[in-house]
Formats: structure tokens, C-alpha cells, sequence
């Protein structure tokens, strides 16, 4: 299968005790970098929420209230780990919620038979990249141990909102479990 990898903002103020930290975030990124072990590298995509110089409309507020995190250098890198993997890869920076705004992403999504969800924060980036991939015909992997919402009740509060949309436009899996799935379909391949 030509699956998409989509790590979404593992950035270092999603970890614990930061702004804005996703309570699973540690679980998140070790299933990242288990997919990462086997995905193939031209098909793998991070991208990191970065404030626009110029920002409009309500974007003007958001950085006016999110200035420090903005302006942090630190906050604003990928998480240890998740760093040094994705020197391998390509980076796109975003200051939107959704990582289809980015032309780059989009026209790779739009070739790929599937596109794998990973990254933070569920309720928000992820969600939103979820959406703008359905309007544009994608079909979706959302892997439910490879995304961390800010806690684990709106993290199952997105999934279950998400339900009515499966398994047309999404399939919900384990990342234990897509890798099976992987497996199994390049053995079936090579028979």
C-alpha cells in the first residue's frame, strides 16, 4: 500500500508539565517511532505549528494570547526523539491547525492510496487535518495510540464523535494493529 505517514506537531510544549501538554504524548511518540522503523521514508511527512509573521482574522488574537509559546524556540522544536528521526525527512512548518494547508502535503495525500494520522493534538490539529483530508477524497488511518489529545477523555470524546464516518472515509487501529496489517499485506504480495 502507498501509505502516507502524517506526524502531526510533536513539538516539546505538547510534553507533560508544558503549555499546552497532551497527557499521552510519551505513548503517542513511541508509537511514532515504532512506525517509523518500517514506513518508507518518501512516504513519510512531519509538520510543526509555527505562528504566521502576518496572521489574520482570529489568528491576531490567538498569538497576541500565545506570544511566550510563540516566541519560544524550544517549545517550538520537535520533542527529543522525534527530533532526531525526522532529520531523515521532510519538515513542513504550518500556522494553521490543519497540515492539508500546506500545497507540499496536500498533493501528497491526494496520490496516496492512504493517510496514516499520528501526532497531537486530537481535538485540534489532527481533527482538523481529519476533516480537510475527507473533503479532499482521502482515505484516513487514525491511529488511536499514535495520537494524544490534551486527556484521554477528549481523546475517546473525538474518536467516538469520528464514528459515524467509519469505515468510509476512516478505519480506527491500534498502531500494533496496522502494522499486522502491514505485514500481512506484503506477504500476501510476495506469494
Amino acid at each position: 500500500m502507498n501509505d502516507l505517514l502524517l506526524v502531526i506537531d510533536m513539538q516539546n510544549v505538547y510534553l507533560p508539565d508544558q503549555p499546552w501538554a497532551c497527557e499521552t504524548a510519551a505513548r503517542t511518540k513511541e508509537n511514532i517511532l515504532k512506525l517509523l522503523e518500517n514506513h518508507p521514508k518518501d512516504q513519510t511527512i512531519f509538520t510543526r505549528y509555527i505562528a504566521a509573521e502576518h496572521p489574520v482574522g482570529t489568528w491576531k488574537t490567538y498569538n497576541e494570547l500565545n506570544r511566550k509559546i510563540n516566541e519560544n524556540p524550544w517549545m517550538n522544536e520537535l520533542m527529543d526523539g522525534i527530533k532526531e528521526a525526522a532529520e531523515s525527512y521532510p519538515v513542513y512548518d504550518k500556522s494553521t491547525y490543519s497540515s492539508f494547508q500546506v500545497p507540499t502535503i496536500r498533493k501528497a495525500a491526494q496520490k496516496a492510496d492512504r493517510v496514516i494520522l499520528t501526532g497531537v493534538v486530537s481535538e485540534c490539529c489532527v481533527l482538523s487535518t481529519f476533516f480537510e483530508g475527507i473533503d479532499l477524497g482521502c482515505k484516513l488511518i487514525w491511529l488511536t495510540d499514535a495520537t494524544s489529545g490534551l486527556n484521554p477523555v477528549l481523546e475517546e470524546e473525538t474518536l467516538h464523535i469520528l464514528q459515524g464516518l467509519s469505515p468510509l472515509h476512516v478505519e480506527f487501529l491500534s498502531t500494533e494493529d496496522y502494522l499486522v496489517k502491514q505485514i500481512i499485506v506484503i506477504f500476501l504480495q510476495n506469494e
